[in-house]
């Protein structure tokens, strides 16, 4: 029987595979599948002993750690709602959150705590401390553990159950909590393994942070789905990454172009084995094409992926060993349909861009408490992404940009990924990231902001010159910025709504 709840597959390991090596930290200290459940399964009880019911949220303040992982099998024993929440959060931002979604219980590290409101605290049932002493509101994790007298080993969750929110991020007013279900989590998760050929000989590492969707469902769940090992970093650092690639064999990895793009760097890299490696999956934006080749002369495969939290992670992915056509993300996933329309909801032709909406079984269940917007993305069946693309005459699927990034310059339309693409094969560009500024007269001007290569000291004017070589002229940046760094979300995406302030900023001065 295919198992469908996310303890369930983790039951199934430590049964059938106890004394694989579940999970490795950075320091080298590790655990076999079996040692991970038994502790899930004290963890489920003590939220069970605490009042925790099926269906009561319970909230997770972790970076990637041991704690972590358990919390996420143990909420799926006690049949409870985890809800992850993204370690960068401000309090104000945790107080809105949590009044959203009323946590019943809550397991934090000590270096977050400043973030988190007292007067919801007293509230709750629970309140673990993963990495310090208890206090007023506080237990101690291990010592609550250990005192746990019966493991939980009967699961309260059922496939239809919900086992996950998470609250969708940079977004204003009311939060958005995406409610994803053990069903349709583990669906998504055979159908992308089909295509990436996961097995349990492969070691994975967490470059990204598995309170984010895109990070559960690549480095914990599909690791736990093939019983492979899964080696933890509790935060992504390229030089730290590359060492642990080179320590323990890592096979494959999942991240967004900022990471790769920084860890490959040749300066970076020199010196290092990274002869493990087979593939690499990048999502979350576009990948530069001089990278894809570089990786390929080093014998690693690079497949680009495109997802959302509400279609419970993954709608297409290239395929491993084919050359996908440059900018392509391959097509969509056995079982998912997908048709481009314009303003008027009617599709269009092969090859025009236009929103991308997608019809399948394994969507979210909702946003939390928020039927009409639910109904509205959902509307007949099909998902409104708010994602301009495009497919080609062999299904391929193109990623332009979010409608909302679409920068109108002079009445044309303006994907800032397609200009960022260009950027990217310049050889003295490391990073690039293309906005809208607002102009009288054109509506808005494309600009860019670029970091440089190490040792490069090519000028905005060379620049602007390769771009009118490879772009329409309507496409080309009118200004270019160097900055040393990117600003980036937890997860490593680019923070564009962070750059447009900041050329707005030097544009006034």
């Amino acid at each position: 029987m295919t198992l469908q709840t996310v303890d369930a597959i983790f039951a199934g390991a430590a049964a059938e595979s106890a004394e694989s090596v579940h999970l490795v930290l950075a320091d080298g200290s590790s655990w076999s599948y079996a040692e991970t459940f038994a502790r899930a399964e004290r963890l489920a009880a003590l939220l069970v002993e605490s009042g925790i019911m099926p269906g009561d949220r319970v909230a997770c303040f972790l970076g990637n750690s041991r704690p972590l992982y358990e919390f996420f099998i143990a909420t799926s024993l006690a049949g409870a709602v985890a809800v992850p929440v993204n370690t960068l959060n401000t309090a104000r931002e945790n107080g809105i959150l949590f009044e959203d979604c009323g946590p019943r219980g809550i397991v934090a590290q000590a270096a977050h705590l400043a973030v988190l409101p007292d007067d919801i605290l007293g509230e709750m049932a629970i309140c673990l401390l993963a990495d310090g002493q208890g206090t007023e509101f506080w237990r101690d994790y291990e010592g609550a553990l250990a005192g746990v007298a019966e493991p939980l080993t009967e699961s309260r969750s059922t496939p239809e159950s919900p086992a996950l929110i998470i609250y969708s991020s940079g977004t204003t007013g009311r939060p958005k909590g995406i409610v994803l279900g053990h069903r349709q989590l583990l669906a998504n998760a055979r159908l992308t393994m089909n295509v990436l050929g996961y097995g349990p000989e492969d070691r994975f590492l967490t470059l990204l942070p598995s309170f984010h969707l895109f990070g559960y469902s690549f480095d914990f769940l599909y690791s736990g789905l093939v019983r492979g090992c899964l080696v933890t970093l509790p935060a992504f650092d390229a030089d730290e990454a590359l060492k642990m690639i080179e320590r323990h064999r890592i096979t494959v990895l999942a991240g967004v172009p900022t990471m790769f793009v920084t860890m490959f760097e040749a300066s970076r890299r020199a010196g290092r084995d990274i002869s493990s490696l087979r593939l690499i999956d990048v999502g979350g934006g576009p990948v530069p094409t001089t990278l894809i080749r570089e990786l390929k002369g080093l014998g690693i495969d690079t497949v680009e992926s495109y997802g959302l939290t509400e279609i419970t992670t993954v709608a297409s992915v290239s395929l491993p060993g084919v050359m996908a056509p440059e900018g392509s993300c391959g097509p969509v996933l056995e079982g998912i349909e997908v048709r481009i329309c314009d303003d008027h909801d009617q599709p269009v032709p092969v090859g025009q861009p236009g929103e991308l909406q997608f019809r399948y079984e394994g969507f979210m269940l909702g946003y939390w408490q928020q039927p009409e917007l639910t109904a509205a993305t959902l509307e007949d069946g099909w998902l409104r992404t708010g994602d301009v693309g495009r497919l080609d005459e062999d299904g391929n699927l193109y990623i332009l940009d979010r409608i909302k990034d679409m920068i109108v310059s002079n009445g044309y339309n303006v994907f800032p990924k397609e200009v960022e693409l260009v950027l990217h094969e310049h050889p003295g560009v490391q990073q690039a990231a293309v906005v809208g500024l607002p102009h009288e007269v054109r509506g808005e001007d494309v600009h860019a902001m670029v970091v440089r290569r190490p040792e490069s000291r090519v000028t905005a004017d060379e620049i602007i010159a390769w771009c009118d070589q490879n772009l329409a002229r309507f496409k080309v940046p009118r200004g270019i910025d160097f900055v040393a760094e990117m600003p980036l979300t937890a997860s490593g995406k680019i923070r564009r709504f962070v750059l447009r302030e900041r050329a707005r900023e030097g544009r006034s001065v």
